[in-house]
């Protein structure tokens, strides 16, 4: 289930993992930083300003900010897969954080999962599926509006 390497991490491998890091931890900061009021201005869903049409991610940081606030109905109103992804991001950040303190690469379960190519496929093709399912819903409903 879990397996701790023998060997150090190489530099390299250090500072991927602290890249990792700090990509896996924005969204939870922001999102913590997001429900006291601070709200950055630019960060905004390019696709959806510039079409009128969101983007498969649109949602997530609401849904993020819900989770954080302990209402997950809300959080998946506002984007089905927020949980998952929530949780997969504390997830990397415990994993890389525990790998850097030990100085060894930590092989589990779900990493050899991920690496599977149906299981990446299957991922994609659900997230597309689901997003279609999105965009069909919002036309019908008229909250989507696309800028010609």
């Amino acid at each position: 289930m879990f397996k701790l390497s023998s060997n150090r991490l190489p530099h390299q491998g250090k500072f991927v993992r602290w890249g990792i890091l700090g990509l896996s931890s924005a969204p939870i900061f922001g999102t913590y930083v997001y429900n006291q009021g601070y709200r950055i201005s630019f960060l905004q869903c390019p696709i959806l300003h510039l079409t009128g049409v969101p983007c498969p991610s649109c949602g997530m940081t609401r849904a993020f900010m819900a989770i954080v606030r302990g209402d997950l109905h809300q959080a998946i109103e506002y984007h089905l897969f927020s949980p998952v992804l929530f949780v997969g991001f504390v997830i990397a950040v415990i994993h890389v954080t525990f790998e850097l303190l030990t100085q060894r690469r930590l092989t589990t379960f779900y990493i050899e999962c991920l690496k599977l190519k149906k299981v990446q496929l299957s991922i994609v093709l659900i997230f597309f599926t689901y997003y279609i399912l999105r965009l069909y819903w919002w036309q019908q409903t008229g909250d989507i509006f696309f800028r010609v």
